[in-house]
């Protein structure tokens, strides 16, 4: 009889358990029909719409993505992990669905009928139905790379950045580029070295561009090592859109040489200066820029530039910073540098003011001991 009831107490916790599991839908923003005299015939366009759009009154900006089949979802993640670092403000979302082989002569023969619907329908609805800030960027792969590269060519001021992967064909399209009508709008293109018809463009192109100033454009080009074809729309949307909100995060830097050769403290603040203008943030470096750029010179071992770059971030307030933003491990660490660096007396003053804010740490103690030893020592030479 007690094993009947076990075997009873047993299975009504098993379906207890199951009875508890479900599923819900797994749905990534919404997807739209639209009417196009254009194109004469419906057009399916998904909508991502960012996760504080409907309880805020705010305007966002808009990434248009050609081939949204293919792209739309990544396109969404990315948001999301931008969100999450804040690489990027918010922005809304928009995929053009495009079947095969179809996509071919849209993009291509068509690409004039195309760029009409996209100017005089899609960008009217999107506008018109969600609250738009009037910053747009327009993103495609390989015949929507060219594409892209035909809008930007056309003088379209509907657009402000271009983001091309793999574009093809180009080559000849490039003949016709007159700098003078860019405007102030960025441009930036990427390649795979393995695509050999595809590299004939890019390359004109990077060297047109090279070679002439080209007032208001902000352009880069870039080739993805270790990508293919059918790859290269990926990390092409990913550093097309960092590339294009490279204002909106904190300046980092990680390595002293790249800080040094950009134009070190004076190309950090003013990246801080330009974070402020564009997007109402401090004009001033936040914490975590200070400690990046302290960081890159104890990380390249290099004392002359940890002392200059100390000193020029005001050592005594930055210290102070540090401390009140629960940075101690930064303190600890630049202690250490000190001490490797024979510099003791500099070392115990930090130790110091680990100290005085955790009196009990042995770690602490033994450290500020063997500095104090040392610099006995050294005194009695």
């Amino acid at each position: 009889m007690k094993k009947f009831i076990v075997t009873i107490v047993v299975l009504m916790v098993i379906f207890g358990m199951r009875a508890q599991s479900y599923s819900t839908p797994n749905i990534v923003g919404k997807n739209h029909t639209i009417g196009s005299s254009v194109l004469k015939g419906n057009r399916e366009i998904q909508i991502y719409l960012p996760p504080t759009y409907e309880g805020s009154g705010e305007h966002y900006p808009v990434v248009y993505l050609l081939d949204g089949q293919r792209f739309f979802l990544y396109s969404v993640s990315l948001s999301q992990t931008f969100q999450q670092f804040k690489l990027s403000p918010e922005f809304i979302i928009v995929g053009i669905y495009q079947t095969y082989p179809k996509r071919f002569q849209e993009l291509n023969e068509g690409k004039e009928n195309f760029l009409e619907f996209l100017e005089n329908e899609l960008m009217p609805y999107v506008n018109t139905h969600f609250r738009t800030k009037g910053e747009d960027l327009l993103f495609g792969w390989e015949y929507g790379g060219s594409f892209v590269f035909h809008t930007f060519l056309n003088g379209s001021h509907h657009f402000d950045a271009y983001i091309a992967a793999s574009p093809y064909p180009i080559f000849d399209a490039i003949d016709e580029f007159d700098p003078t009508a860019c405007g102030e709008v960025q441009l930036y293109f990427a390649t795979s070295p393995d695509e050999y018809e595809v590299r004939h463009g890019t390359e004109k192109l990077n060297q047109k561009l090279t070679d002439g100033h080209v007032k208001g454009l902000d352009w880069k080009y870039f080739e993805f090592d270790l990508e293919e074809h059918r790859s290269t729309g990926y990390p092409t949307l990913y550093h097309g859109l960092r590339n294009y909100f490279k204002y909106y995060q904190e300046f980092e830097t990680n390595s002293l040489k790249n800080f040094l050769a950009e134009g070190g403290m004076d190309h950090a603040r003013n990246h801080a200066k330009e974070r402020a203008r564009r997007y109402g943030f401090s004009s001033e470096l936040s914490l975590w820029s200070k400690y990046t750029i302290i960081r890159s010179a104890w990380r390249a071992n290099d004392f002359y530039y940890f002392e200059s770059l100390f000193n020029a971030l005001g050592k005594d307030q930055f210290m102070n910073e540090l401390l009140k933003g629960n940075m101690d491990h930064a303190v600890s660490t630049m202690a250490d540098f000190y001490k490797r660096n024979h510099k003791y007396n500099d070392a115990v003053r930090l130790y110091e003011l680990l100290l005085s804010k955790h009196p009990n740490s042995g770690k602490l103690i033994k450290k500020v001991e063997k500095a104090r030893d040392i610099l006995k020592s050294k005194n009695h030479e």
